[in-house]
């Protein structure tokens, strides 16, 4: 098939606006501003998602009446030295912002005239172009009339390339429109990874939409509309195409465009084909992966060839596991170094951060590029760990500085068996002065010391024929012997005769499977079989069933499996039932208290919004997806539903903030709740059984550490409080006396227990060759 009948174009604004999939929300949301009077927006995207296409065929979504203009910016030709005296001395400043007005003047004139709104420009009028903009609108203006004029500046970011002042020269010209022309409005589309270095009075306070990825109904759409007389797709193959894209749009008119290539003649696409195209795919530069890569540090690169290359790992992968990879490769890695790498490659939009301290590829298929073209062990022996850990940013060494030094936990005992006689001999000393004082002050001040009597007890009642007897009281001068020190309470030990807890677990480099043991660390039990990828396990309120998420169908899904299933003849694999069915990612799923329906997280419309799913469907598992409804819908993002013990009311994480905070909700998406505010990120929240308090994860401290806080909110408890390491995914014990969380205290992931006052804290796991995560109790 030739380049001019292939409807897939990638990296070509669309033309037809048949071809543009699932940016309604966006012409809704505009005209909703709009309508609202909103002067001034921002359309903040991610690269190559689309924005441009969308501000060139808006208007074919909308049903307002407006009409739309679109300028495109772009960097200047040459951007001269901001600490040059001679180029500010000649003025090249001015020249360059009076060049983008120009431009800008040159792109509208021809738009306005076909819509008879311009009349012919007097003299030369850009000579001044910053006059000639303002006498532009004055006329436009006048012919407006009550219409509603949209201009769209594409690309603002561009400007950034020569500095700061002229984006806000820039924007200073545009302000004057707004007066000249009261019926104006003006977009700004932004990279999102820019957005945060534009500040400028006009902007202030002005209306943002995040233009994301597709959902995944829209990238169905994208893959089999353009080609529904040309090809056919297999089942489940056109679920592959999306997620190995991440519902991009730019990625999956790459692939499309490639597969309708290979397989026009053929009219029919199956799973080898699809193989087939992504070897082909693979075998290409790929530009913005290659430019990526350029355009990384040699630290970065290692992060990206790392996380590509560890096994089992289909979505967040944590900083720790990051870091443990790289150093079994090479001693030398730095971890500071790894989580400079990480936030920075974040900021770039690169890697996409999921919670406090994990972070996922962007797009999945630079996971399989990266694969293809890229060695972790030749890549690390090109970083210079010792210099790029000198070039650490001010925040993080400063982070780093105030925290104390972590010990291995070998020389974490070897530092205690040094310290064992040193003060085994000064405790013997205290012990010997103690009592040399208390003979002292019995014999020669007759001075009663309370801590060397011992207290009388109440005498016992008398039986028949016997008389109480009083106890023998010691002589004065003789030292009692020392008390013991009162043994603390062990951790709870539910007596069941079935295990208490689930859990994932995976070997070094192996797949994530799901576990149950007991509530003392005994019993461990694997329920999933290898290479399935099982994750977030959660016990139904029954005991009878268990939810997990699992990669066997190409994506995160939600299945349940029956407890038990480690008795059945068949086992536990082919017994787990798929219940979500959705090409997009599913997450984090919870139960109701009555086990009717189950709460999870999907990023099926584009983010990461809440759903519930009716559980009936279990008897029919073909009718789930009808049974499933959409809850949140703030286009931040909303993950880790967790039902409150009398089933009214979810508490969830929001990003809507700004950053991930603490909210519930009823279970009909009202009566919307904040329970925490810090500029941190608090996710994972666990309600208590008694229902009035929540326990959640939150970086506030630096690290990532399990807080308590009030379900209605108000002061938060610091539980674990380990500044040496990362607590997460608190869960709390059935009698609400103690949680269970994981943490990298010893080295790798273990599950631990801790009381309420984080006094006693015990690892229930102690596999030092094993991770395990996200322990659930069994209710």
């Amino acid at each position: 098939m030739t380049d001019t009948t292939n409807p897939y174009r990638p990296g070509e604004p669309v033309a037809d606006p048949a071809m543009l999939f699932g940016r309604q929300n966006a012409a809704d949301w505009i005209e909703m501003q709009l309508l609202g009077n909103a002067r001034t927006l921002v359309l903040s995207a991610q690269p190559l998602v689309g924005k441009s296409s969308f501000i060139r065929q808006v208007g074919a979504l909308q049903n307002l009446e407006t009409l739309n203009l679109a300028v495109t910016l772009t960097a200047p030709a040459a951007a001269p030295d901001p600490g040059d005296r001679r180029s500010r001395q000649e003025g090249r400043g001015p020249s360059v912002i009076n060049a983008t007005l120009t431009s800008v003047i040159e792109q509208l004139v021809p738009q306005l005239r076909l819509l008879n709104l311009t009349p012919p420009l007097a003299g030369d009028v850009l000579a001044q172009p910053a006059t000639a903009l303002r006498e532009l609108f004055t006329l436009v203006n006048e012919h407006l009339g009550s219409q509603r004029l949209v201009l769209y500046f594409d690309d603002l970011h561009l400007l950034l390339t020569h500095d700061k002042a002229l984006i806000a020269s820039f924007l200073s010209s545009l302000l004057p429109l707004l007066d000249e022309c009261p019926g104006l409005h003006l977009v700004f589309a932004v990279n999102q990874d820019k957005l945060k270095q534009i500040s400028h009075p006009l902007l202030d306070g002005a209306p943002i939409f995040n233009l994301g990825v597709l959902t995944a109904d829209a990238s169905l759409s994208m893959i089999t509309l353009p080609v529904k007389n040309i090809l056919r797709f297999d089942y489940g193959v056109t679920k592959r195409i999306a997620e190995i894209n991440s519902h991009h749009p730019y990625y999956l008119c790459l692939f499309c465009h490639t597969l309708l290539n290979r397989q026009v003649f053929d009219g029919w696409v199956n799973q080898r084909d699809f193989d087939a195209a992504l070897a082909e795919i693979l075998d290409s530069p790929i530009e913005p992966f290659r430019q990526i890569w350029d355009q990384s540090t040699w630290a970065e690169r290692a992060v990206l060839a790392g996380m590509a290359a560890i096994q089992g790992a289909h979505g967040p992968i944590t900083r720790q596991e990051v870091t443990r990879y790289l150093q079994r490769q090479s001693s030398a890695v730095a971890p500071d170094v790894v989580i400079q790498a990480l936030e920075s490659l974040a900021e770039r939009g690169v890697l996409a951060p999921m919670g406090a301290l994990s972070y996922r590829f962007h797009v999945e298929l630079l996971r399989f590029w990266l694969r293809e073209h890229t060695n972790p062990a030749e890549i690390l022996r090109e970083v210079d760990w010792g210099r790029a850990a000198t070039q650490l940013k001010p925040a993080l060494r400063a982070e780093k500085a105030s925290l104390p030094v972590v010990a291995s936990p070998k020389a974490k005992k070897a530092g205690r068996r040094r310290l064992f006689w040193p003060l085994l001999i000064v405790l013997l000393l205290v012990m010997c002065l103690l009592s040399t004082g208390a003979v002292f002050a019995v014999r020669f001040l007759d001075l009663p010391i309370a801590f060397l009597t011992t207290p009388t007890p109440t005498p016992t009642a008398t039986t028949a024929g016997h008389a109480a007897v009083p106890p023998e009281q010691p002589a004065a001068t003789t030292p009692p012997e020392p008390t013991a020190t009162p043994t603390p309470t062990p951790p709870l030990v539910v007596a069941r005769t079935l295990p208490s807890l689930t859990y994932m677990a995976r070997d070094v480099d192996q797949s994530w499977r799901i576990y149950v043991m007991n509530a003392d660390g005994t019993g461990a039990t694997a329920l999933s079989p290898e290479g399935e990828d099982d994750t977030a396990p959660v016990w139904s309120p029954d005991g009878q069933w268990i939810a997990f998420v699992s990669t066997r169908d190409g994506n995160r899904e939600v299945y349940v499996v029956a407890a038990d299933c480690v008795n059945l003849p068949e086992g536990c694999g082919p017994t787990a039932i798929n219940v979500t069915r959705h090409p997009a990612d599913d997450w984090t799923p919870s139960w109701s208290p009555d086990g009717k329906r189950l709460a999870f997280s999907s990023i099926r419309a584009g983010n990461w919004e809440i759903f519930i799913l009716d559980m009936t469907c279990l008897s029919d598992p073909e009718t789930c997806p009808d049974r499933t409804i959409q809850l949140t819908d703030n286009g931040a993002g909303s993950l880790g539903p967790v039902w409150s013990p009398d089933g009214s009311r979810l508490a969830f994480s929001s990003k809507a903030p700004g950053n991930w905070d603490l909210f519930t909700m009823t279970i009909a998406g009202s009566d919307l709740r904040q329970v925490t505010t810090d500029p941190a990120n608090d996710l994972a929240p666990a309600w208590s059984p008694d229902g009035t308090r929540l326990a959640f994860e939150t970086n506030r401290d630096g690290n990532v550490e399990v807080y308590v806080v009030d379900a209605n909110g108000g002061a938060v408890q610091n539980v674990s409080n380990f500044s040496q390491a990362n607590d997460h995914g608190p869960f709390w014990s059935p009698d609400g006396q103690q949680l269970v969380f994981y943490s990298n205290r010893e080295g790798n992931w273990d599950i631990f227990s801790t009381t309420l006052d984080g006094q006693l804290v015990v690892n229930l796991t102690q596999t030092p060759t094993r991770d395990e995560q996200t322990p659930a109790w069994r209710p």
